[in-house]
This record gives structure tokens, C-alpha cells and sequence, in this order.
């Protein structure tokens, strides 16, 4: 939408990395079965090609790292056009978060199931 876009008439990296952190933060808190995490740390954004009006955005996540307070995700953002239809990769990175436990200190978690590969 107009408001998500920059100056140059693409879709703005702040906006785009704030989607990121909610994709990714909505897996980790399902994957580590918890609402209290925070985010540790981005690792490198690598923005690919521009996001325009009128794409429809998908953010894709992995877990990739499993540590005893932390889960690292893979994120990968894709825009889809509707005509012509395609689908092509505009952005990719990785995000740790870590467990808190009621006082806002790291916890380990433990995941009952393997991570799909």
C-alpha cells in the first residue's frame, strides 16, 4: 500500500523488517510454545530486489538453530504479482529470539517435536 512505500515509490526496508520481526517472532513463539521472548538479534538483511505497489508479500520461516534459550529462524520474503503471476525472492535473513522466564530472564525451552527440514 502507498503508506508501506519509500520516496522512490518502493516498499520501505524499515516496514518490511518490522514485518519480518512479527512473521518470525509469531513462529518462534509457536515453535518454543511460549508468548514471552524477545528478539536477541537480525543477522545480516540482505534486501534483493524492490518490493512495489500492488505485491502480495509472504514471509516464509525456518527454524535453522535450536540453543537452549534461543531459536534461530530463517526468514525469506516473497512478493507475488498477480498479473503476470510470479513469484520471485525480495529479501532474506536470520533472527534469533530468546525465551524469558516470569522475570524477564532467559529460560531454556525445549521443543517436543523434530524441526522440519
Amino acid at each position: 500500500m502507498y503508506s508501506d512505500l519509500n520516496a522512490a515509490g518502493r516498499l520501505f526496508g524499515g516496514r518490511l523488517m518490522a514485518w519480518i520481526d512479527e512473521a518470525t517472532a509469531m513462529s518462534a513463539m509457536r515453535i518454543m510454545r511460549t508468548k514471552r521472548l524477545v528478539t536477541k538479534k537480525f543477522g545480516e538483511v540482505v534486501f534483493e530486489a524492490p518490493g512495489m505497489l500492488g505485491d502480495l508479500v509472504e514471509i516464509w520461516c525456518r527454524a535453522e538453530r535450536e540453543g537452549t534459550t534461543s531459536l534461530t529462524l530463517d526468514c525469506r520474503v516473497l512478493v507475488r504479482t498477480i498479473e503476470p503471476e510470479e513469484a520471485r525472492q525480495i529479501c532474506r535473513s536470520t533472527v534469533v529470539y530468546v525465551a524469558l522466564d516470569d522475570q524477564g530472564r532467559p529460560r531454556a525451552w525445549k521443543s517436543s517435536r523434530a524441526f522440519p527440514q
